[in-house]
């Protein structure tokens, strides 16, 4: 029959066990995961959760991790141009732009404008079935 410890010795093997957990997260390039274990596990302790749950917020951790890193890498090799926004313009170093223009093309409402404008009050367009026929 075996006993449960306590005192010292468990607290020893805890904290042993942790880091035999963090060691092989490292050694599988899990580093979210590995960062996260204490805090997973303290949490458990408290609130009694189930070990299915910790490891279910751990793995959701690290994919959060892992999707982040993804998009990180897909952004940088889309080279895609500097992340600046028409907010981060000083248009007090250009005086000769007008900032209300400026801002008002910014909008691309005038692309919408353009697609309703687009096809009014067009003769003999065919697609609106608005062909006259000669008399």
């Amino acid at each position: 029959m075996t006993t449960a410890t306590s005192g010292p010795a468990a607290a020893n093997d805890a904290a042993a066990a942790c880091q035999r957990l963090r060691a092989h997260l490292a050694y599988l390039k899990l580093g979210a995961a590995a960062e996260a274990l204490p805090s997973i596990l303290d949490a458990a302790r408290d609130t009694g959760l189930p070990v299915l749950d910790a490891l279910e917020q751990l793995l959701g951790i690290e994919a959060a991790a892992a999707e982040a890193r993804k998009l990180t890498s897909r952004l940088h090799w889309a080279a895609l141009p500097a992340p600046w926004t028409i907010g981060d313009y000083d248009f007090s170093a250009q005086p000769g732009g007008d900032e209300h223009l400026i801002r008002e093309l910014a909008t691309l409402r005038f692309v919408d404008d353009i697609g309703n404008h687009r096809y009014q009050n067009v003769p003999n367009d065919p697609l609106r079935g608005s062909v006259k026929s000669p008399v």
